[in-house]
Order: structure tokens, then C-alpha cells, then sequence
């Protein structure tokens, strides 16, 4: 009887053996799966607050044919404020159009060879991000020049009009541009403009 009783037990512990081997794998609902799969391939999320915003900025420099001067300028129109993994942009759009809520950039300079005030058009972008932290800008302006006291390279009297380019990067400012006498006796018919300066 030892022998069946054993043949039995061995029997029936391979069947069960082969039964467990045979049952299929648990099944995982739909909606499990799909959240798994989104938490894996969802991006960063990303935070953007828009409104209008005024932003004012002044600065120092030296220009020609300014000389030496402080520079206050006004950016009105979109702001926005986009947070994204670690990186933080808070930007504004001076830009005469709907989407950039009709925005411009005033700006006036005051030197010790005259004065300057325009109208234009610009962005600026304050960047914070592991690799860069700064400001970046750049504008374009129909400048309203009047020289007075010691110009650079020309005499005190002129009124100049024309166009300049502003660039900014990190406080750093550029200005370029072409201006043409429309009053005021002597000096050039048409100018090279030019600036340098830091904003504060």
C-alpha cells in the first residue's frame, strides 16, 4: 500500500505543479495600464501666466553724439510668465499688435550733448535657468534727437531724426543707428549714431 499511497502523492503534486504552470498571468485593468503609461510618457509640466505689464528700466552709457547720458525707457504691452522644469522666463511684448496688447517702448535720453526721446516698438526677456541667468532685449525705435552743450563730432543746435537699434544682453546695451538732420545749421547732413551702456 506504501508504494500506491506514494505513487498517489507524486501524482497529484505533478498535476498541481503542472496546473500553477498552466494558469495565465493576473489580468491588469485597461484604466491601469493607461495610467501607467501616461505617469512614463507625460512631459514636464509647464506654468504660463499671461497679462499686460509695464515695465521701466534705466540705465548709463556713453553715446555719440549724446556723450555721456542716462537713459529711461518705458516696455508696455504682453507680459509673460512661463515656468517649465527649472527654467523660469518672465518676458515682455512692447509690440503694437493685438496679441502683444498694443504695446510700444518709449525711451529718453538725457547726455551732456544733447537729449533724445523715441517711439518704437520691443521684447525683453528675463532668463533663469542653470546655464544662463540674464536679461535679453532687443527694440527698434524712430529716434527725435536735439544736440546741445558738447556733442560728440558736431555742433551744439542740430535736431536729428531717424531710426535705432537697441540690443541687451545681460545689462549689457547696444544701440546703433542712422539719424538726419532736419534743423540747426552746420555739422553732417546724415549721422552714424551709436551707444553703449549698462542698465541698472
Amino acid at each position: 500500500m506504501k508504494p500506491i499511497a506514494c505513487s498517489i502523492l507524486l501524482t497529484c503534486h505533478g498535476l498541481a505543479a503542472f496546473a500553477l504552470a498552466q494558469e495565465p498571468p493576473p489580468v491588469v485593468p485597461p484604466a491601469a495600464e493607461e495610467t501607467v503609461a501616461h505617469e512614463l510618457t507625460a512631459p514636464a509640466r509647464t506654468d504660463i501666466t499671461l497679462d499686460r505689464q509695464t515695465l521701466v528700466r534705466a540705465g548709463i552709457g556713453f553715446s555719440g553724439p549724446l556723450g555721456g547720458i542716462a537713459s529711461f525707457q518705458l516696455l508696455h504691452g504682453l507680459g509673460a510668465d512661463i515656468k517649465d522644469d527649472g527654467t523660469r522666463v518672465e518676458a515682455v511684448c512692447a509690440v503694437p499688435m493685438p496679441h502683444c496688447a498694443q504695446g510700444f517702448l518709449l525711451r529718453a535720453d538725457v547726455g551732456s550733448g544733447g537729449g533724445k526721446l523715441s517711439l518704437g516698438l520691443g521684447a525683453l526677456a528675463k532668463v533663469k535657468e542653470e546655464d544662463f541667468k540674464g536679461t535679453v532685449g532687443a527694440g527698434l525705435r524712430l529716434a527725435l534727437a536735439h544736440t546741445w552743450g558738447d556733442p560728440v563730432g558736431q555742433p551744439a543746435g542740430m535736431t536729428l531724426l531717424g531710426p535705432e537699434l537697441d540690443l541687451s544682453v545681460v545689462r549689457v546695451n547696444l544701440t546703433l543707428g542712422v539719424l538726419f538732420k532736419v534743423g540747426g545749421d552746420g555739422g553732417s547732413s546724415a549721422l552714424f549714431s551709436w551707444g553703449l551702456g549698462v542698465g541698472l
